[in-house]
């Protein structure tokens, strides 16, 4: 027979059979909260280690020009007093100040020139004395460009004139002229002046940097101009420094020199 009752009822629903376990919906599981805590953690100690690597390097820095900086104020008072053995071991010390500038400088430049060059052009010239038989003999005394003492000097892959008084450049580039001049003897004429110079194969001269210092009358005390600059320098180009009396000039506090970059 068959059955034709309808019902608009649905029908009951089947009971579960015996060990069957309804399914847990997605979540977090144990794994992922792990997981999750893990990767907090490591970002806290990322962040809080790179703090703490600033902060040590920052305050090694500090100290480590802690020095460096009280000698740039104490000449700075000794400039504005009248203590000339004072103001003569101070500028000592700011020459050792001015040779880690350079070597910073140097460093720094390097990032953007494919790395330090340590076999590249460079030159630091020592002044000559006038107790040198080639102070005498060069022509060059009868300007006033500074001569240099190429025996005591450094010299790669720059050469120096026979006058003793220019540096003639061999590789063409990019390169770093620094230059001081100490003038201690009592001056007619005030600002004293000294200047770099370049020159060219066609003898066209052009100044490159100057820096000004004044001596005061009456006094014993010393003034340092100094000078330095990057600029691009073409092959058989010279540079050179002049000041505005040769005979005030300190012999032991002046030098020259560059380096390409």
């Amino acid at each position: 027979m068959i059955n034709t009752f309808h019902s608009s009822y649905n029908p009951p629903p089947v009971p579960p059979r015996a060990g069957y376990k309804k399914a847990q919906p997605s979540g977090n599981t144990p794994l992922v909260k792990f997981l999750s805590v893990m990767l907090l953690l490591l970002m806290t100690l990322t962040f809080g280690g790179f703090l703490y690597l600033f902060q040590k390097v920052n305050g090694e820095l500090q100290w480590v020009y802690q020095e460096d900086t009280a000698t740039l104020k104490k000449l700075q008072q000794c400039v504005n007093g009248n203590r000339a053995q004072e103001c003569q071991i101070l500028i000592e010390k700011v020459n050792t100040v001015m040779g880690k500038v350079c070597i910073y400088v140097k460093t720094f430049f390097s990032k953007f020139t494919g790395g330090p060059s340590r076999n590249g052009p460079a030159a630091h010239m020592v002044f000559l004395s006038e107790h040198n038989e080639k102070y005498k003999e060069s022509e060059a005394l009868r300007s006033n460009s500074l001569l240099w003492d190429k025996e005591r000097s450094l010299l790669q892959g720059v050469q120096i004139t026979v006058k003793r008084d220019r540096l003639t450049i061999q590789t063409p580039g990019v390169y770093f002229i620094y230059s001081q001049v100490t003038f201690s003897r009592r001056a007619t004429k005030n600002p004293l002046k000294q200047t770099i110079n370049r020159s060219g194969p066609k003898n066209e001269n052009k100044e490159l940097l100057k820096s000004f210092c004044t001596l005061h009358e009456n006094t014993e005390e010393m003034c340092t101009a100094s000078s330095a600059g990057v600029f691009r320098l073409e092959k058989d180009q010279q540079v050179y420094v002049t000041v505005t009396d040769r005979s005030l000039v300190n012999k032991k506090y002046c030098w020259f020199g560059l380096f390409k970059l």
